[in-house]
């Protein structure tokens, strides 16, 4: 049994977060009226906020675990081959690659547009593979925030309740997604891009105070690289070159990561209500790059907490606090191969690290995490189930209140899945290696299908079957081989999840081109239809897109659509993008050729930090502003406009049905 780490100021911020999202969440209530509103919030958010919400969804708690587990094995070599990532996820947001053109279909999912691009069978197909692979991947987050909540809070590892002694576990994993089901069934998608932007300020606002705590009283430099220096030689913490004994997150990682990155821009589904919730392509192309550079400026906290953890386990000075955390990593149970105890290693050295407020402010902090990951979850994966299995099989339209009800039905029967799968399933492997195994049963054949969907009129359904088909059963060898190898050889399977993942990229792409150039002479698909083109715009959509600006306005990916503000903007997060990306090919280069001290890579990431710092202020200020301007005008627009209850995701003639009555063909 664990002794409690949180005081009673501890406790009251988190419980007065919790109040102000509740507060929050039942303001916004009144305004859900049709189904668009619930799956896609009347496609009426800002840029601003739309950044700071769906940011909000990918530092889900599992994801904070995961960056720590990623920056323990491979320190600052991880960052430095991230720097390739970052700087290509960046051109492709500002660019709108994939989803400015799918925000132009007006699809209400991923799937709907594949029924409008392919067929209803692809639909279907598509959406069984979504839903399950996306189901599964969600089934370990409510285990693994569970366990941080327990060992970062102190809670018992069971409570006596009426005589009865239930377990913590499952209580805390209960509780957890009973709020986050509360937001989702108020609203639907206008509650969770409401609270998920206001969690998403809160988070950012908390981490900048606990970096610059542990800058001013925990930032002994000197201390943090005499301890990475203890790492292997060929395993280094801070000599990207000298990384290659490092498990799992080397160069290849980053390499295959941004391959998929391309590949599966638009099929990581977690987010594709707000792919579609912008108030048009532009400003959710704008809200992409305005995320990214907030993303990359937050990882300064992940990283910052990671080095002083390691510090405190491996630093003779702190060989005390050492023997202490050591103590409670040693009490977790159950856990043969020690992933829990990985994943928890952080977790636990922060509450010797943290002083009382702190500790408070960053278990609320991860609360915040937690719910916006799994409101958005929630939404997402009890939509796909909904839109794309049971509305395709109505033949007559659905009354709205009908349908939101199927989709309340499906977000709790998702709720109780992750729930029970949670509770049974003994994770083995870290978080990112699971998600690369799991989720290519759909983003292995999916990335195709979308791909050639929206840039290639000679796509074909067959092709689309197919390459779905096979990179499903392709994922499945994988698992299979990853899960039973241990047993059978005694060892781990040679190849890990993520190079499953870039084969299965690989073998789906050249099957989907060569059966559609094999399919014969069928007329190409009218792509301008689909994208709302010339005569097919709707006027509510219409931007100026058809004139480009000059050759180096093209590099930052500038159209007339921009205005002045949109070039500042886009000049200053790619700018900084750019310079990052100079940094890594000068310092690639050199690497290669000359052998750089440890002591000059020390410096190096010294300044790299503060930078990054700076970088992170500036855009929690920038975001939290202009998202606080947008809500404004989010409900201005909502309380103003006129729904049109035909827009509820059916396909008739390859089109939105809603279209019909809104173009009056």
């Amino acid at each position: 049994m664990l002794a409690t780490n949180m005081g009673l100021t501890d406790w009251a911020i988190v419980a007065g977060l919790l109040v102000f999202i509740i507060g929050v969440v039942l303001n916004s209530r009144r305004q859900t009226q049709s189904v668009a509103d619930f799956l896609v919030a009347g496609r009426s958010v800002g840029r601003n906020m739309m950044a700071l919400a769906e940011g909000s969804v990918w530092i889900g708690a599992v994801n904070v675990i995961a960056m720590f587990e990623m920056y323990q094995n491979g320190g600052f070599s991880s960052v430095w081959w991230n720097m390739l990532f970052e700087t290509t996820w960046v051109f492709m947001a500002i660019s709108g690659w994939l989803v400015y053109r799918y925000r132009q279909t007006r699809a209400l999912t991923v799937a709907q547009f594949l029924d409008m691009r392919y067929s209803k069978r692809v639909r279907l197909l598509a959406a069984g593979l979504a839903w399950t692979a996306g189901i599964i991947n969600f089934g370990i987050f409510p285990a693994v925030a569970a366990r941080f909540f327990i060992y970062f809070c102190g809670l018992p590892d069971a409570l006596n309740i009426f005589g009865l002694s239930i377990s913590t576990f499952p209580l805390i994993m209960a509780a957890l997604l009973l709020v986050s089901l509360f937001i989702v069934f108020t609203g639907g998608q206008i509650s969770v891009v409401i609270a998920n932007f206001f969690q998403g300020a809160f988070t950012n606002i908390a981490a900048v105070i606990i970096v610059v705590f542990l800058f001013v009283s925990q930032f002994n430099w000197s201390e943090i690289v005499e301890a990475l220096k203890t790492a292997p030689a060929e395993a280094s913490r801070l000599d990207p070159f000298h990384s290659s004994e490092v498990k799992d997150f080397n160069a290849w990682y980053f390499v295959i990561a941004i391959v998929g990155a391309f590949y599966c821009q638009l099929s990581f589904l977690g987010s594709q209500a707000c792919n579609a919730s912008a108030k048009t392509a532009h400003e959710y192309r704008m809200s992409r790059a305005l995320g990214h550079w907030r993303w990359t400026s937050l990882c300064l906290f992940f990283l910052m907490l990671v080095l002083v953890s390691y510090t405190y386990l491996h630093h003779a000075s702190y060989s005390e606090q050492a023997s202490q955390i050591n103590s409670v990593l040693d009490s977790i149970s159950s856990d043969p191969d020690n992933a829990v105890r990985a994943q928890q290693t952080v977790t636990v050295a922060l509450t010797r690290i943290l002083p009382p407020g702190l500790i408070g402010l960053m278990a609320a902090l991860m609360l915040a995490a937690v719910i916006s990951t799994y409101d958005t979850f929630l939404h997402t994966w009890g939509s796909v189930f909904v839109q794309d299995v049971v509305v395709p099989f109505h033949k007559k339209e659905l009354p709205a209140k009908s349908q939101m009800a199927y989709l309340r039905m499906a977000i709790i029967g998702v709720g109780v899945f992750v729930f029970l799968f949670s509770w049974w399933y003994p994770q083995r492997q870290s978080i990112l290696m699971y998600f690369a195994l799991i989720n290519n049963i759909w983003l292995g054949g999916s990335g195709a299908v979308v791909i050639g969907g929206l840039y290639w009129k000679r796509g074909t359904t067959a092709a689309a079957m197919t390459s779905l088909i096979l990179g499903a059963g392709m994922s499945i060898v994988g698992i299979v081989c990853v899960q039973a190898w241990p047993t059978i050889y005694e060892r781990e399977f040679p190849i890990n999840g993520q190079w499953v993942f870039f084969g299965t990229m690989v073998v789906c792409s050249i099957v989907y081109v060569l059966m559609s150039l094999l399919g014969g002479n069928k007329a190409a698909f009218n792509l301008d239809r689909l994208l709302h083109r010339g005569k097919y715009s709707i006027e509510e959509d219409r931007t100026d897109i058809e004139e480009k600006a000059s050759p180096f306005a093209r590099l930052f990916g500038i159209t007339k659509e921009f205005t002045r503000f949109d070039r500042f903007t886009t000049y200053v997060v790619v700018g900084w993008f750019i310079l990052l990306f100079i940094v890594f090919v000068v310092g690639t280069l050199y690497g290669l050729i000359f052998e750089i001290s440890t002591d000059s890579w020390a410096r190096f990431w010294y300044w790299y930090m503060w930078q990054l710092f700076v970088v992170f202020f500036v855009s929690t200020i920038w975001l939290t502003i202009g998202g606080l301007r947008d809500v404004r005008k989010m409900y201005r627009l909502l309380r103003t406009r006129k729904r049109d209850f035909s827009d509820d995701g059916r396909v008739c003639h390859d089109r939105n049905d809603g279209e019909f009555s809104e173009q009056g063909q």
